[in-house]
């Protein structure tokens, strides 16, 4: 994290899923790759946003998921094999497993850089800022730019 902007830039996303035996290790690979990116978008910037009961973001112009630049260039999954005595062929479900430590991973990587503690999705550079500005004592009012 750059301290002085507050901007973010991931050089290497790590997942490591214990999914009992894998059928197909490559797939595997490519379903928690798929699953820490779409979290990664989840954490940083995917929220909906509503006024008078309207979703007012619905198009990719306005609701951000990470693009291409977002995305680290090193992506690392590690696969835990481990026999599932009640899976099928002893696997286990992949599924999302790779989402699970994303967000804490960046919670911890802000509150190393900053010193401020996050703990509600999306962490946006404005809610780094208004975090960071409340724990110097001087928090901005919610309509405050």
């Amino acid at each position: 994290m750059e301290t002085q902007t507050l901007t973010k830039k991931f050089t290497r996303l790590v997942t490591v899923a214990d999914v009992g035996t894998p059928l197909n290790p490559r797939l595997v690979e490519s379903q928690l790759s798929g699953a820490a990116i779409m979290q990664l978008g989840f954490t940083l910037s995917e929220k909906l946003e509503f006024m008078d009961g309207q979703c007012t973001n619905v198009g990719l112009a306005d609701y951000r998921i990470p693009g291409i630049f977002d995305v680290p260039g090193r992506i690392e999954n590690e696969i835990v094999d481990s026999e599932e005595h009640g899976g099928p062929f002893g696997a286990k479900g992949a599924g999302e497993t790779g989402t699970l430590g994303v967000s804490p991973a960046i919670a911890n990587a802000i509150e190393d850089a900053i010193g401020v503690r996050l703990t509600a999705l999306p962490m946006t550079a404005e809610v780094v800022y208004r975090a960071l500005r409340e724990q110097q004592g001087s928090p901005l009012a919610q309509d405050e730019d």
